[in-house]
C-alpha cells in the first residue's frame, strides 16, 4: 500500500523549518559573537585605564615625594648643619624625628655629606645594594641631580642639600618596598607592579599574588592581563575572565528572548502561507484532473468567477504543453536514437551561437580537451567562420597527444526555410593519420636503410617476393620491377651450398627464423657472401611472410682468412722465437758457465792479495753479466708469453729475511742503514711464486742500494685479508737517494728506460728491471707505483695476491719418502757433458768423488753398460750432439743401461731457462735440476744429497 504523501502546508513547514533554525542559529551566535567582541573591547579598555590609573599613581608618589625632599632639602636647617658642625647636634635631631612625608609605616630618611657619610638618620636601616648606592651617589653627589629608584630593594629617592648651586650633601629616603608606598583603596581591576626579572613588587590583592613572590608562577588561566612598560618596571592589570563571561551571558538571555518571539511570528506567517497556497493548489488540481478524465476536455471548474488570475494562466499553458507533448514525443525519442548512434560528433547551434543539442560522442570530446563547452565550440565556429569544412588540430588530455578532427558546417532551417542556427559534424581522424603517418615513417625507414630489406609472401605459390629496398637494388643489382614476384633462388649459383639452402627450406617449413651465410651471385654473375636472416611475420597467430635481411659478408670473410693466415704465421713466429731463445740461452750461459767455473776454481787456490782482487772484480762483472742476461731473457720470455708463475706454498717471512740478511752486507758495506718492517696479519706460509715475489724485492733494493749514497733504507710489507679469504701482500720500498724527476716518472717502468743516460753511464743498468718488475706484479693480480722528489729519495710500493695455504703443505729440503741419507763416501758421478771446459769445471769441483766423463747420450750409455763400476749419480747435460739429454735419460729409465742404473739419481745440467725446461727434465726422468752457471757449492750439495739416498729398485724416478 502506497504511502500517503504529505500536505503542501506540511511540506512548507518541513522545508522551511531547518532554515529557519539554521537562519536564527547564525543569527545568534552573530549577535553573541558581536556582544562578546564589545564586551571583551570593554574589559580591554577598563584594565588600559588601570594600567594608566596605576601609571599615575607611581609618578605622582615618586614625582611628589621628590619635590617635598628637594624643599627639605632647601630648608636652611639642612643646609647650615652640613656648615655649623658645632652646633648642628642641638636642633637637627629634632628637625629629623618631624619628618612624614608619606604614609608608609616604614620610611627611613638620611642626611649624608659631601663625602657620602651619614650625618644623621630617621629610622636609617636600609641594606642598599652597592650598584645602587654607588647609582644615587654619582647622580646626586655628583651631578647634583635628583635620582629615584624603584625595585626589588625598595624605593629609594635621592636630592641634592646645593649650596651656591653645587651640591654639599644630600638627602635620602628609603622605603623597603613600593607596597607600603603605595595607597591602597579600591582599584577597577587587581594592579601589579614587576622588575625585569619579575619579581612583584606591588599588588593590590596580596591574597591573589603575594608582593616579592615570582609572577612566572602565577597561574594567568582564567585571567585577562594587560601590561605596560615604566622605566625599568612592568605594570599590570589582572582581571578574571569570568566577569567578562558573565556580563555576556546576560546580554545572550536577552538576545536569546528576542530571537524566539522572532521565530514564533514567522513560523504562524509560514502556516497561514502554506494554507493558503495548499487551497489554491488543490483546486487548479482538481480542475486539471477532471479535464484530463473528461471527454470533451472542457474546464470543469464550479465557480470560474472566483478563479485567480494565475490558475488561468497555468490553466492555458498546460492545454497547450499537453498538445505540443503528444505531437512531438514519438519523433524526438526517434530522433535521439539517431543522434547518439552516430559514428561523429555533432553540436547544434541556435542563431544566438547557444548549442541547443549535442550528442554524446561531442560531449566526450569536449571532456578531453581543456576548456568548457562553449569555449571549445567557439574555437571550432571561428575556424570555420568563412568555410563550410576544415581540418582542426585538438590536444587530447587523456592522451597527451594530437587529435585531428574534420569539421562540417551545415545551416540549420525550419519547415519554412528560415535558417534558425548551423549544425556541426566532426569526424575523428587521428588513428587514420596516426596509421598513414606510421606507414610512411616504416616505408621510409625501410627503403633508406643500408641493410638488404626483402619481404616474400609464403601463402602464395613459389613464396614470391613482394617488396625490396633500395639497399637491395645495390647489393645485387636487381631492380625492384626485375625481382618482384619472384623467388630469391635466382641469386643462387653452381657454387651456393646446398646443405645451407636446405637448412633455409626447412626453417621455413616449420616457421622457424634462420641465420646463416651462403653464397649469393649479383646480377652481373659475381658472387659474394650474403648474411641472411630470415625472420617471420604473423598475421593473427599465423606465420604469411619471412622478412630477410642481408649483408655482404665477403670482405669479412677475406678479413677472417687474412687473420687465420695470420694467426697461424704468428703462432709460427713465436714457435721460432721460443726456439731461438732456448738456443741463446743455452749458448749464452755455457760460456758464462766456463767463465764463472774458471774463476770458482781460481778462487780455491793459493793467490795474492792482488790476484784475489783482480778475481773478485772478474766475478762481481760475471753476476753482472749474468743479471743482464736473466733480464733480457725474462723479458724475450714474457713477450714470447713463455713465462709461467707458479702457485705453490712458500714461507714468506723466510724469503724476507733471507733478503735482509742479503743486503744487508751490500748496505753495511756503502753505510747504508737497512730496516725491514713485517706485517703478516699471522700469514706466514702462504701459496704464489716464491722466486718471482723474491725477484721484483730483489729488483727495488738492488736500485735502492745502487742509487742510495747515504742514509737508510725501509722495507715494509703487510698482508690484507680479502672478502673472499684471498690475501693481498703490499710491499714498499722506500730510500733516501737520488730521486727521480717529475717529468720522468711516467716513463720510468718502460722498457730500457732510465731517467737519463747519465744513470746509465755512472750506475750501469739495461732498464729492463723495473719494466720486468712492472709485468710481473701484473701476472700476479697487482701493480706497482711510485712516489719520488728529485734529490730526496724515492718510494715505490707493489702489490700483488696470494692464497691461503697450510704450513703442511711446505715441501721439506733434500727429504722423501722411503730414502736414507749416508755421508762421508767417495761417491762415483757420470759427467755427460759435451763441452770440454765444463767437463773440466765440474770434474775439479767434484775432485773428491770419482768422476768419469761422456760427450753425448750414446756415450753415456755405452759407459753404463761396460763400466764394471756403479755409478752414484748421473750428471746430464741436456742439450748434446747425437743424443741428447733428455732422450738419454728415457732410455736408461726405460732399462737400456741395465736394471741396476733403472733408479740411478739424474741431475740436469741445463743452460736453458725458458718455460718448460724444468717440466721436460722431470717429465724425462730427471731427479733434480741445476741451471747453468751454477755454484760448486750448489753442485757439490746435490751429488752428496742424491749420491747418499738408497733408494728401492722398483721406486720410479718421476712420480
Amino acid at each position: 500500500m502506497m504511502q500517503q504523501p504529505p500536505r503542501l502546508r506540511s511540506l512548507l513547514l518541513s522545508s522551511m523549518l531547518p532554515r529557519l533554525v539554521l537562519l536564527v542559529a547564525v543569527l545568534s551566535i552573530i549577535l553573541f559573537a558581536l556582544s562578546f567582541h564589545f564586551i571583551v573591547k570593554q574589559t580591554d579598555q577598563l584594565q588600559q585605564q588601570s594600567v594608566d590609573g596605576l601609571e599615575q599613581d607611581i609618578n605622582y608618589i615618586v614625582s611628589d615625594t621628590t619635590r617635598q625632599l628637594a624643599d627639605l632639602a632647601a630648608n636652611d636647617i639642612i643646609i647650615n648643619s652640613l656648615v655649623d658642625f658645632e652646633q648642628r647636634d642641638n636642633y637637627l635631631p629634632m628637625f629629623f624625628r618631624s619628618l612624614n612625608l608619606t604614609q608608609a609605616k616604614s620610611v627611613e630618611f638620611a642626611l649624608f655629606d659631601f663625602a657620602g657619610n651619614r650625618v644623621i638618620d630617621k629610622n636609617w636601616n636600609a641594606v642598599i645594594p652597592e650598584s645602587l648606592s654607588s647609582a644615587w651617589r654619582q647622580q646626586t653627589l655628583g651631578s647634583s641631580n635628583a635620582y629615584s629608584s624603584v625595585s626589588k630593594y625598595g624605593v629609594l629617592i635621592s636630592v641634592p642639600v646645593l649650596l651656591r648651586g653645587v651640591a654639599e650633601g644630600a638627602l635620602v629616603m628609603y622605603v623597603d618596598s613600593l607596597q607600603s608606598l603605595l595607597a591602597s583603596y579600591p582599584r577597577l581591576t587587581n594592579q601589579l607592579v614587576t622588575d625585569s626579572s619579575g619579581h612583584v613588587l606591588f599588588s593590590s590583592e596580596p591574597s591573589l599574588i603575594a608582593p616579592n613572590s615570582s609572577f612566572s608562577d602565577f597561574d594567568d588561566s582564567g585571567y585577562a592581563i594587560k601590561k605596560a612598560d615604566w622605566q625599568n618596571l612592568t605594570l599590570y592589570s589582572v582581571k578574571p575572565t569570568i566577569t567578562a563571561y558573565r556580563e555576556a551571558a546576560w546580554t545572550g538571555i536577552v538576545l536569546l528572548a528576542m530571537i524566539v518571539g522572532f521565530v514564533f511570528i514567522i513560523l504562524h506567517m509560514v502556516s497561514m502561507t502554506g494554507t493558503l497556497a495548499e487551497r489554491t493548489l488543490s483546486t487548479l488540481y482538481n480542475d486539471i484532473k477532471n479535464r484530463l478524465n473528461s471527454d470533451d476536455k472542457t474546464s470543469l471548474r464550479l465557480d470560474s468567477d472566483v478563479e485567480a488570475q494565475e490558475l488561468a494562466d497555468i490553466r492555458e499553458a498546460f492545454d497547450k504543453l499537453i498538445w505540443d507533448l503528444t505531437e512531438v514525443s514519438l519523433s524526438n525519442e526517434q530522433f535521439s536514437n539517431v543522434l547518439e548512434s552516430m559514428g561523429d560528433m555533432l553540436v547544434v547551434v541556435d542563431q544566438d551561437k547557444q548549442i541547443l543539442l549535442s550528442n554524446k560522442r561531442f560531449d566526450d570530446f569536449c571532456h578531453d580537451q581543456y576548456g568548457e563547452k562553449n569555449g571549445i565550440l567557439k574555437f571550432i565556429m571561428q575556424k570555420l567562420a568563412s568555410s563550410q569544412s576544415n581540418e582542426l588540430t585538438h590536444f587530447s588530455v587523456s592522451t597527451g597527444q594530437e587529435r585531428f578532427v574534420h569539421w562540417t558546417k551545415t545551416s540549420l532551417a525550419d519547415a519554412n526555410g528560415n535558417i534558425r542556427g548551423d549544425i556541426y559534424v566532426g569526424s575523428d581522424e587521428t588513428e587514420q593519420r596516426s596509421l598513414e603517418s606510421h606507414v610512411k615513417v616504416l616505408t621510409h625507414a625501410m627503403d633508406e636503410a643500408t641493410v638488404s630489406i626483402i619481404i616474400s609472401d609464403i601463402k602464395r605459390v613459389g613464396q614470391p617476393i613482394i617488396y625490396v629496398n633500395s639497399a637491395f637494388e645495390e647489393l645485387t643489382g636487381y631492380s625492384r620491377e626485375e625481382i618482384i614476384g619472384h623467388n630469391c633462388r635466382s641469386m643462387q649459383g653452381d657454387e651456393t651450398s646446398k646443405q645451407t639452402v636446405d637448412q633455409i627450406r626447412e626453417a621455413i617449413a616449420v616457421r622457424e627464423p634462420i641465420e646463416t651465410t651462403l653464397l649469393n651471385y649479383k646480377k652481373d654473375g659475381s658472387a659474394f657472401y650474403n648474411r641472411l636472416n630470415l625472420t617471420p611475420v604473423k598475421i593473427n597467430g599465423e606465420v604469411t611472410h619471412y622478412i630477410g635481411f642481408q649483408q655482404d659478408v665477403t670482405q669479412q670473410r677475406q678479413t677472417e682468412q687474412y687473420l687465420q693466415d695470420a694467426r697461424e704465421k704468428a703462432e709460427e713466429s713465436a714457435r721460432l722465437k721460443s726456439s731461438f731463445l732456448a738456443s741463446m740461452s743455452h749458448e749464452i750461459r755455457t760460456p758464462i758457465h766456463g767463465i764463472s767455473g774458471v774463476l770458482q776454481l781460481m778462487a780455491s787456490s793459493e793467490l795474492t792479495e792482488e790476484q784475489k782482487h783482480y778475481l773478485s772484480l772478474a766475478k762481481f762483472s760475471i753476476q753482472g753479466l749474468l743479471h743482464i742476461v736473466n733480464d733480457i731473457l725474462d723479458f724475450s720470455k714474457i713477450e714470447a708469453g713463455q713465462l709461467q708463475i707458479e702457485e705453490n706454498p712458500f714461507d714468506i717471512l723466510e724469503s724476507l729475511e733471507n733478503l735482509q740478511s742479503q743486503y744487508a752486507i751490500m748496505c753495511q758495506e756503502k753505510g747504508l742503514a737497512l730496516h725491514f718492517h713485517f706485517d703478516l696479519q699471522g700469514f706466514h706460509v702462504v701459496q704464489g711464486d716464491d722466486v718471482r715475489f723474491r725477484q721484483i724485492l730483489s729488483n727495488l733494493l738492488g736500485n735502492a742500494v745502487k742509487f742510495t749514497d747515504s742514509g737508510c733504507i725501509e722495507v715494509t710489507t703487510s698482508i690484507q685479508q680479502n672478502a673472499d679469504n684471498s690475501l693481498k701482500l703490499l710491499c714498499s720500498v722506500k730510500d733516501t737517494g737520488i730521486g727521480i724527476a717529475q717529468d720522468k716518472q711516467s716513463t720510468i717502468f718502460d722498457v730500457f728506460t732510465q731517467e737519463d743516460l747519465s744513470t746509465t753511464r755512472k750506475f750501469g743498468g739495461t732498464g729492463l728491471g723495473l719494466s720486468i718488475s712492472k709485468q710481473l706484479c701484473e701476472f700476479m693480480g697487482g701493480d706497482i707505483k711510485l712516489e719520488s722528489v728529485k734529490g730526496h729519495g724515492s718510494t715505490f710500493s707493489f702489490t700483488i695476491m696470494l692464497e691461503q695455504a697450510d704450513e703442511a703443505l711446505l715441501k721439506p729440503v733434500h727429504h722423501s719418502s722411503g730414502v736414507k741419507r749416508e755421508k762421508g763416501k767417495k761417491r762415483k758421478v757420470l759427467i755427460v757433458e759435451d763441452n770440454d771446459i765444463n767437463q773440466v769445471i765440474v770434474k775439479q769441483h767434484l775432485n773428491n768423488h770419482t768422476t768419469l766423463s761422456a760427450k753425448s747420450g750414446l756415450e753415456a750409455l755405452e759407459a753404463l753398460n761396460k763400466m764394471k763400476v756403479t755409478f752414484d749419480v748421473v750428471l746430464m747435460d741436456c742439450q748434446m750432439p747425437e743424443m741428447d739429454g733428455f732422450e738419454a735419460t728415457k732410455r736408461i729409465r726405460n732399462g737400456e743401461a741395465g736394471e741396476r742404473y733403472l733408479n740411478v739419481p739424474i741431475i740436469a745440467l741445463t743452460a736453458n731457462a725458458m718455460k718448460g725446461d724444468k717440466e721436460r727434465c722431470v717429465n724425462a726422468g730427471m731427479d733434480d735440476y741445476l741451471s747453468k752457471p751454477f755454484d760448486a757449492i750448489d753442485l757439490i750439495d746435490k751429488v752428496e744429497h742424491w749420491a747418499s739416498i738408497e733408494r728401492n729398485s722398483e721406486e720410479s724416478a718421476v712420480h
